[in-house]
């Protein structure tokens, strides 16, 4: 059995605050994690050709909700499409665009709740959100004079960790399988993927796949819930030694994951030391321009003797952030000490930016982007272990929360 995954297995080693956290849990009930999404404005249309559903899920993976409405639907999962993937373990609210249906739908899902439903000719995309509305309950913990302190601390904002979800909570292996891809080691990819065992469970079929690579083995083995790893294994019964094969049997949006799991690991080892360093802006700091919203974008400044003052202010007052990169291609980096922090994560991981080029399977490229370091949480109120807020698109909820509980292994959050 594998240890208990911790904080640092996924990049993850400072804190913003230095108050001793109260403990607890998270999602220790379903309804303890509420969240709803707030979305970009779309145009709605009584005519429009594409079906709009807001839909509260209980327990539902996000891509797991899109199979089985696709499947229930008859159409292809590629139709269905959604804004931001949500845990399961929670109550979510989120909106899914159906493109090219003509009628309305009824759903019989256990638990799962159309709230409303309209039609648009516009699509829904990838991160089409402003952001996110939490509701948390943290369960085990006495909220005391510790959590005042904390808030006082932190001043309205938090480190912008990729928060376990990213990882996998349970089996925190996504970003080794994107390493893997990046470094060009498909079949090291797939059995960490398909193999490497969760310490909450024993599962002999991942057991036999990670020591032996053994898929028709496996499949009699593996736990009936893995069901991309049986499309990957029986793939690899039919085409043996096929690892790219069996990594393209699995959803797009799923393979990108692993990609980004990595650069997040990245980031948040990037983001860690910056915490030890302080995160005062610098000379050769790169800040991020914000919209409308206040919402950070890929707009940027670099920072010098002239315009340190200026930008100084306007980190002060949200109106600007400090960024560090997820690596691509197409990476600049910062310059100063943040420039040096970026530099010497990817020489201790030896990794090139180039690397993220991917012949095998092109479209997992990434050019890269940049990412602010520390984000906001908004229209926060807390009663004793009950707490509301909202966080701009790409924020982590569980990384708001660790500071407040102090916890290192990944299964408190």
């Amino acid at each position: 059995m594998s240890r208990v995954p911790v904080e640092e297995d996924i990049g993850i080693s400072s804190f913003l605050s230095s108050t001793p956290g109260v403990g607890g849990k998270l999602r220790k009930r379903i309804e303890d994690f509420y969240v709803e999404e707030i979305p970009v404005e779309h145009k709605r249309e009584s005519l429009g050709k594409n079906l709009w559903l807001k839909v509260k899920l209980i327990n539902w993976e996000t891509n797991r909700f899109v199979k089985i409405l696709s499947k229930t639907l008859g159409i292809s999962r590629h139709r269905i499409k959604f804004a931001g993937t949500k845990d399961k373990r929670a109550i979510t609210v989120q909106y899914f665009c159906i493109l090219n249906y003509p009628e309305d739908i009824k759903i019989n899902l256990k638990d799962v709740e159309i709230i409303e439903s309209f039609r648009s000719n516009e699509s829904l995309e990838l991160g089409d959100l402003i952001g996110n509305r939490f509701r948390i309950f943290l369960s085990d913990a006495t909220c005391d004079n510790r959590i005042k302190r904390i808030e006082e601390e932190l001043g309205g904002k938090f480190p912008n960790f990729f928060g376990v979800q990213r990882f996998g909570a349970s089996r925190p292996i996504t970003h080794i399988v994107g390493r893997f891809i990046i470094k060009g080691d498909y079949q090291e990819a797939v059995r960490y993927y398909i193999g490497y065992p969760s310490p909450f469970e024993n599962d002999k079929g991942r057991c036999i796949f990670f020591e032996e690579l053994n898929a028709k083995e496996t499949l009699k083995n593996i736990g009936k819930n893995a069901t991309y790893e049986r499309a990957m294994l029986n793939y690899l019964v039919k085409n043996p030694g096929d690892y790219v094969g069996a990594l393209k049997t699995l959803p797009r949006n799923l393979t990108l994951l692993f990609i980004h799991a990595y650069q997040a690991y990245l980031f948040n080892k990037m983001v860690s030391r910056r915490l030890e360093h302080g995160i005062d802006l610098e000379i050769g700091d790169i800040v991020m321009k914000v919209n409308e919203h206040g919402l950070p974008v890929q707009e940027f400044v670099e920072v010098d003797s002239f315009n340190i003052s200026t930008l100084r202010r306007k980190v002060e007052e949200g109106k600007a952030y400090i960024s560090t990169i997820l690596v691509g291609y197409l990476t600049r980096f910062s310059g100063g000490i943040q420039g040096k922090i970026e530099r010497d994560v990817l020489e201790e991981e030896d990794i090139k930016v180039e690397m993220f080029k991917i012949r095998e399977i092109r479209e997992l490229s990434s050019k890269g982007r940049r990412r602010n370091i520390i984000a906001p949480f908004l229209n926060y109120s807390r009663e004793e272990c009950f707490f509301k807020f909202f966080l701009y698109k790409g924020s982590y909820a569980t990384s708001l929360m660790r500071e407040f509980m102090k916890r290192r292994e990944l299964q408190y959050y």
